[in-house]
């Protein structure tokens, strides 16, 4: 009786190594079918363009765009790699031009702008983190390079505003957000 339990019980072992054997060359054997069949199939997004009807003389077909058709296309409202550091619109102080007083007299009166500034820093990282942040609440802001008494200031303005209506409402949607600005007067 004691050789049949050792028979039984070591012929056990035999039939589960067996078993996983047989399951990993099925599993090896399926896969290489798989990957043979996926060779096989035509590569999506490789075929050819079917050819545009483009008359002589009218050039490029207009691009299609989202929407119904005689939609007005939708105006870039952010350009994001104008978000990255590094970048930042330098504006060097002009001198005062001399104009004579008859081109001043016959000159527009000047128009009031009026801008929205969210901060000057002297680290541009700084300036267009916050450039960044507003532009995820949906603000296009600035940023503006100038030298204060020989320092070097990255100022983060918004606007300009033709109304001072609408940089007071624009100032006080950022208020609530917790965005605190400075008014600031200019003329054009």
């Amino acid at each position: 009786m004691k050789a049949t339990q050792h028979t039984a019980r070591h012929s056990a072992q035999g039939g589960t190594l067996v078993g996983m054997f047989i399951g990993l060359v099925l599993g090896v054997a399926i896969a290489a079918a798989v990957v043979w069949y996926m060779n096989r199939m035509e590569a999506p997004f490789t075929r050819a363009a079917p050819p545009q009807n483009v008359q002589p003389g009218q050039g490029q077909p207009p691009a299609i765009l989202p929407g119904k058709p005689g939609d007005a296309t939708p105006e870039n409202r952010f350009q994001f790699y104008d978000i990255l550091p590094g970048r930042t619109d330098a504006v060097p102080q002009q001198p005062p031009s001399a104009t004579t007083p008859a081109s001043a007299a016959s000159a527009t009166p000047p128009v009031k702008l009026h801008y929205l500034q969210a901060g000057a820093f002297s680290d541009p990282q700084e300036a267009d983190n916050l450039k960044a942040a507003l532009a995820m609440k949906g603000m296009e802001a600035h940023v503006q390079q100038v030298m204060v008494q020989g320092s070097t200031f990255f100022r983060l303005r918004l606007g300009p505003y033709k109304k001072i209506d609408e940089a007071s409402s624009i100032r006080a949607t950022l208020a609530q957000q917790g965005v605190e600005t400075l008014l600031i007067n200019a003329e054009e």
